[in-house]
């Protein structure tokens, strides 16, 4: 008997199926920015990692310990590393080193104009745009 000419499928080809390495789970937390960081530093040495309950967590905040928290998952065969990197973070090894001469302030963002734009939007419903002072602008240039 002879295949249709159409294209048609004569026979099925079966490939040998593989399993997926199954993931395991290498940490939870009951803070989600925490777990962003974390699952970016494992990112960003290789690991292949995904976030469970992620979103969960942010959008309904009171079922976090309920869930169990953002639970990490990497696959099984790079889970010891994710470990020593995770513990390796919890230690602070990827902690930035303070810079004495030029430490680390917050922007300063009030001036008279950001007061009265403040007031016209509480008052009048109106929105306002301000103009920041000259030390922010320096700031943001780097200069001291």
């Amino acid at each position: 008997m002879q295949a249709p000419a159409t294209g048609g499928v004569v026979g099925c080809v079966r490939l040998p199926h593989r399993r997926p390495a199954l993931d395991v789970i290498v940490a939870s937390f009951t803070d989600p920015l925490e777990a962003q960081i974390a699952l970016g530093r494992l990112q960003a040495e290789g690991i292949r990692a995904h976030l469970d309950d992620g979103h969960t967590t942010i959008a309904n905040w009171e079922w976090r310990l309920a869930i169990g928290g953002a639970k990490l998952r990497v696959p099984a065969a790079q889970a010891d590393e994710a470990r020593s990197v995770l513990a390796a973070l919890d230690a602070g090894e990827y902690a930035l080193d303070a810079d004495e001469d030029h430490p680390t302030r917050p922007p300063h963002r009030e001036s008279l104009s950001s007061r009265i734009a403040w007031a016209a939007l509480m008052l009048f419903n109106l929105p306002l745009p301000w103009r920041r002072k000259a030390r922010d602008d320096a700031d943001r240039a780097g200069d001291p």
